[in-house]
């Protein structure tokens, strides 16, 4: 096939298609790549037929917020995984997390999922796609793309090591003389797993671990075999897709083999295509890397609807049990607008635990080794990466975020409570879309029976817990009740929020160390909210006349309710106080017909 012939749309598509697979794949036919895309997203090439949809504009508002679970986090006795965690959610949550993030359901064979030995079907205990499709209908499903690896029992490494095809031609192999010196790796094991195979010995590329096996994207196969599992995804009902450790997938040697520029091209061919046939899918990206290198994956507005935002949770915890604002302001000032169509994934907690390395150039050593200290303290434990030349350096924090709080730098263990609901009021006031980890929602404490039994550090935040005694939990009063009820009333208020919309603008304020002061303003401007936190378990005062507080607009706290009389006077902030300063609630608010056109129009 020498040209795509077909209407200016399909033309457009195939260009774009074209253009991103040839300066991955130089060395092969790129209209033969063309057209296997249109032949797998099931689109003529060229005569009648369905067009490429065009992406929707408008994916998100105030109204947006994520559970992150695992599909087996709470179970029942008689009922699959993911019906139980249904019905949790629909009692529970659905009124303010209108998402959930499934972690990986797929039959695994080691890392709690992330070691997938078959893409085409659920673990049985969790369920089957009806029960995905289900949980679409009252929830916005995020699914995880396990893209780098595969689990060493999957079907492709088992042909692999018997030298029939596919699988011969899926798996990342290496040299021994090879210069693999400046890979950057999250593990201190030796990359390369040797393996003896029916075609002689080999040198298995392992990011991870060696149950967990690198795929050769270097094969364009690889691809178009994970672009069938995404589709497969969208099919049941899925419709954001995570990809998980994403920017590991492009390997070359004599380079570090993360964030290559491959990479970034092949998320961008994965989206376009995706796009042409679900113009309402997301992607996300999970890259836990230092604050520059993450942000490059939105790309130009044409790779990652959203990433996580890696570097919140270390700088909101510091900030927490130092009562000092100074690094996580440097890092709130650090972070520009996200792009049009794009924007954060705001988190403070996830199964993976806390990552260090987003901290890197906003907390100093000293520092980042204080939290390691503190987690040790608080029963967690330490994971190290190494480094070049040797040595290590500390990963990631294994510990609760309920456990981490209890207690500050200096030794109280009073108001954990208050911390811990702060830390999470935070991550709501930010620009971008909310997610609240599934052991935050129960107050969790660290889960030192799974790790014992185990020896998996990453068991400690990773709690199995029965429905009854989750619902009993939420039920009685206690420290958790009253975690509970206090972000499900900061949630509420925050849906009807527009200057919370996950792009309105946002400004860092400087109200000194103890105070923490973020201005949201809607696109309209109608609405600015001031979110200020007292970060200390001592009463502060917060002098109004450093905010902007027009003279021709009355202001109250949102959360409170208490109206502001002195716009240039001293507002008592109680410890670990939360205050939301608004000319507005917009949940009474009457609009124009004329702003509401405005609304309406505004393509985000």
């Amino acid at each position: 096939m020498d040209r795509v012939v077909g209407t200016s749309g399909r033309i457009a598509f195939a260009s774009a298609m074209r253009n991103l697979l040839a300066d991955v794949y130089p060395g092969h036919d790129q209209a033969d790549l063309v057209r296997r895309v249109f032949e797998v997203l099931g689109l003529p090439i060229e005569g009648d037929g369905p067009e490429p949809c065009e992406e929707y504009l408008r994916k998100w508002d105030q109204r947006d917020a994520f559970l992150i679970t695992y599909g087996d986090s709470i179970q029942q006795d008689g009922k699959k995984g993911l019906q139980s965690l249904g019905e949790f959610h629909r009692k529970w949550l659905k009124d303010w997390l209108t998402g959930i993030h499934i972690l990986p359901f797929h039959p695994f064979t080691s890392d709690d999922g992330f070691s997938v030995s078959d893409f085409d079907m659920l673990r049985p205990e969790l369920g089957d796609w009806s029960d995905v499709e289900e949980l679409s209908k009252h929830a916005t499903v995020m699914a995880d793309l396990v893209a780098n690896h595969i689990s060493a029992s999957h079907p492709w490494y088992q042909q692999f090591l018997a030298g029939e095809k596919p699988g011969i031609d899926y798996i990342k192999t290496a040299n021994l003389e090879d210069d693999l010196s400046d890979v950057v790796r999250p593990r201190s094991h030796a990359l390369l797993n040797h393996v003896v195979t029916k075609q002689g010995e080999k040198q298995v590329w392992c990011t991870f671990s060696y149950d967990q096996v690198d795929l050769d994207y270097g094969n364009p196969d690889v691809f178009f075999e994970m672009l069938r599992v995404v589709l497969n995804y969208l099919k049941h009902g899925v419709r954001v897709v995570r990809l998980d450790a994403i920017g590991f997938i492009w390997k070359e040697v004599g380079t570090t083999s993360i964030n290559l520029d491959q990479t970034h091209k092949l998320i961008k061919a994965m989206r376009l295509a995706c796009n042409a046939v679900h113009p309402d899918v997301l992607f996300i990206t999970e890259t836990n890397l230092p604050l520059l290198e993450n942000l490059s994956y939105f790309g130009n507005q044409d790779e990652a609807h959203l990433i996580y935002n890696f570097s919140l949770p270390p700088v909101i915890i510091h900030a927490l049990l130092s009562g000092r604002s100074d690094f996580i302001r440097k890092c709130i000032m650090a972070m520009p607008p996200a792009p049009a169509g794009c924007t954060f994934f705001n988190f403070t907690a996830s199964h993976d635990g806390i990552g260090l390395r987003p901290a890197e150039n906003l907390i100093p050593d000293e520092d980042i080794e204080g939290l390691r200290d503190h987690a040790v303290k608080m029963g967690g434990q330490v994971s190290y990466r190494a480094l070049k030349g040797g040595g290590q350096k500390p990963y990631e924090l294994n510990v609760t975020l309920f456990s981490m709080l209890a207690q500050n730098f200096a030794g109280e263990a009073t108001m954990g409570l208050e911390r811990f609901v702060m830390s999470q009021a935070i991550a709501m006031s930010l620009e971008g879309i909310p997610a609240i980890y599934i052991q935050t929602i129960l107050a969790t404490e660290n889960d030192q029976k799974a790790y014992e039994e185990t020896g998996i550090p990453r068991r400690l935040n990773r709690k199995i817990w029965k429905l009854d005694d989750a619902e009993e939990t939420l039920s009685r009063e206690g420290v958790a009740r009253s975690a509970f009820d206090q972000l499900r009333a900061l949630m509420s208020i925050r849906q009807g929020q527009p200057a919370f919309h996950p792009n309105a603008t946002q400004y860092t304020l400087n109200l000194g160390s103890e105070l923490l002061g973020v201005w949201r303003q809607s696109h309209l401007n109608e609405q600015s909210i001031f979110c200020v936190f007292n970060l200390t378990e001592k009463p502060q005062d917060l002098d109004l006349s450093k905010i902007n507080l027009i003279m021709t607009e009355g202001w109250q706290d949102l959360i409170t309710q208490q109206v502001v009389e002195d716009y240039n006077g001293v507002m008592k902030l109680a410890p670990y106080q939360i205050v939301w300063i608004s000319n507005m609630d917009g949940r009474n608010r009457t609009e124009s017909r004329l702003l509401q056109r405005y609304r309406d129009a505004m393509p985000v």
